[in-house]
């Protein structure tokens, strides 16, 4: 009788153990899942920017026109990027998101890259190097060299937010639109959508 009260009590330690370290393991958060929180999570941005990254690179449409009608020997697009947009009601360092979108396609070598936000500090390093006297003049850098985007992305993250009963679904929707200066048109865009979906427990609030 004692041995199977010992075996049992064992068994009961065991299961409750496995349980528990089942309940306390912390994986990568997957897109669509159930939630303990419809909060936008970082995890769930990098996935988003990965996947929609990945997605531009792999359209080759974008980089076989510009193959076809750039001259010179480097025919890789030049591009630039507006900030990306935060049309939700939830704090998210819509910053950090673009430079690591800046990142990865720069790590690609796919692209060339100009920057109209740092126009204004390379506007005034010529200027110093022109009127300044520091600078031998014929080893200056002049005005009137640097390279325009050819191109231009945009994105922008926003949000729908769904409640039936105790159950709240939450969507976020991540567009990106990649767009030819020279024509206007259109030349990448893509979606993709995150979903949180949270239940409210009887008792809580």
């Amino acid at each position: 009788m004692k041995r199977t009260l010992t075996l049992i009590t064992l068994l009961t330690v065991f299961c409750t153990l496995t349980f528990i370290a089942g309940c306390g393991s912390v994986g990568e958060t997957p897109l669509d899942r159930r939630s303990a929180t419809t909060r936008l999570e970082p995890q769930d941005v990098r996935r988003t920017v990965e996947a929609m990254v990945e997605s531009m690179l792999s359209d080759e449409v974008i980089f076989t026109s510009f193959a076809n009608t750039t001259a010179g020997d480097d025919k890789r697009p030049i591009i630039d990027i507006e900030p990306m947009q935060n049309r939700t009601s939830h704090h998210i360092d819509m910053a950090m998101i673009t430079e690591g979108i800046r990142t990865q396609l720069i790590r690609s070598r796919k692209f060339r890259f100009t920057s109209r936000a740092s126009s204004g500090t390379d506007a005034e390093i010529l200027d110093e190097q022109a009127n300044a006297g520091l600078v031998d003049p014929n080893k200056a850098v002049r005005a009137g060299q640097q390279i325009a985007a050819q191109m231009y992305l945009t994105g922008s993250l926003s949000e729908i937010r769904n409640q039936s009963g105790r159950t709240t679904d939450q969507y976020f929707r991540f567009t990106m639109t990649l767009k030819d200066l020279r024509t206007g048109e259109i030349a990448w865009t893509d979606e993709k959508e995150i979903r949180k979906e949270q239940t409210r427990a009887f008792l809580g609030r």
